[in-house]
């Protein structure tokens, strides 16, 4: 902990959950300024200042832990924002996200671990300046999409980071240069980024086929992602990768039904790594895909779904690390369930 100590405006209606937590974060360091209701939090953001907010979601039924979330942005847009909440309010919480919260965590809440969220998110508050790089950008949101959309969906915990790895591979065995690499990591990572912006995620833990009202939801998110990302100059190549993912060779797929060499190399690289991490997870609707079926999936595809270019240079890296990539999905989903 650093000098002065940091502050925390804790905000929850349940007495007994507010005085434990606040006796956890008291001996972690913290200065902690509980209070029960959004009225009264409100308040204290308005004539005081908190490096940090914890607050529920719901009040008395009520999703209302956004409009703390707005008052403490308005007093200091860098404050950080933490959301608790019970499962079913997962779907508010990340309404929440959208408006600009740093984090949530679920109720029943950790002590221990809600401290280390409150430290991490500050430290990087900190550490941050007007200048950043691609590398950082790609830490900030790997962050992010593990926060976000990877927890409404645990089966896709690591999904960003593996498709961020398959991605270089294929690069470095294509002759992509280092900076062209380095926004393609950031396009991997955050290529489901747009999914945190559609109206409806229950589909995500469906069980089961998608029926077309909903496939025609889901078919946004690229490019949602492409146009949430920002229009800053340095990520145009960045958003329209991101924009690519879901289309194919042969101009069956979507947002734009691009084909052939209309779709850049990275997408077509995304296009390739993103399904085959998609095939190897276990997801609501679906069993992992073992590898000789994968592989048959892949060669099935070449000028159809995939470009023959990148697949040549895919397909000796499946059939010899394969097994270990299959693999890698369940590890994850197990590391994401202790953190």
């Amino acid at each position: 902990m650093e000098t002065h100590p940091w502050s925390v405006l804790l905000v929850d209606d349940e007495a007994r959950t507010l005085e434990l937590l606040s006796s956890l974060l008291r001996r972690q360091g913290f200065v902690v300024t509980p209070t029960t209701t959004t009225g009264s939090a409100i308040e204290l953001l308005r004539t005081g200042s908190f490096d940090a907010v914890v607050t529920d979601v719901i009040f008395d039924g009520r999703a209302v832990g956004k409009e703390i979330l707005r008052a403490a942005r308005a007093r200091s847009p860098s404050t950080v924002v933490l959301l608790m909440t019970g499962y079913p309010a997962v779907d508010a919480a990340v309404s929440a996200m959208r408006d600009g919260a740093n984090d949530y965590i679920e109720k029943p809440v950790d002590g221990q671990l809600l401290g280390a969220k409150i430290e991490r998110a500050l430290r990087g508050r900190e550490s941050s300046g007007d200048a950043i790089d691609f590398v950082e950008l790609v830490e900030i949101l790997s962050r992010l999409v593990s926060t976000s959309i990877e927890r409404i969906d645990p089966y896709t915990a690591g999904h960003g980071e593996r498709t961020r790895r398959y991605s270089d591979i294929l690069a470095r065995e294509l002759g992509i240069d280092v900076a062209t690499r380095e926004r393609l990591a950031l396009a991997a990572v955050a290529h489901d980024y747009g999914k945190i912006f559609l109206a409806d995620l229950s589909f995500l833990t469906k069980r089961g086929p998608l029926t077309d009202d909903e496939f025609r939801e889901v078919r946004r998110h690229p490019m949602l992602g492409s146009e949430k990302l920002g229009n800053h100059v340095r990520l145009r190549d960045v958003c329209m990768w991101i924009s690519e993912h879901h289309e194919r060779w042969d101009g069956k797929g979507y947002p734009a039904r691009k084909a052939g060499d209309q779709i850049s190399l990275c997408g077509r690289i995304l296009a390739v790594v993103e399904v085959f991490d998609s095939l190897a997870t276990r997801r609501s609707y679906k069993e992992a895909w073992d590898l000789e079926r994968v592989i048959e999936y892949f060669k099935a595809g070449r000028e159809l779904a995939f470009d023959p270019l990148v697949l040549d240079a895919f397909l000796p890296k499946l059939e010899r690390f394969g097994m270990d990539w299959l693999h890698q999905p369940r590890l994850d989903r197990r590391a994401a369930s202790l953190t």
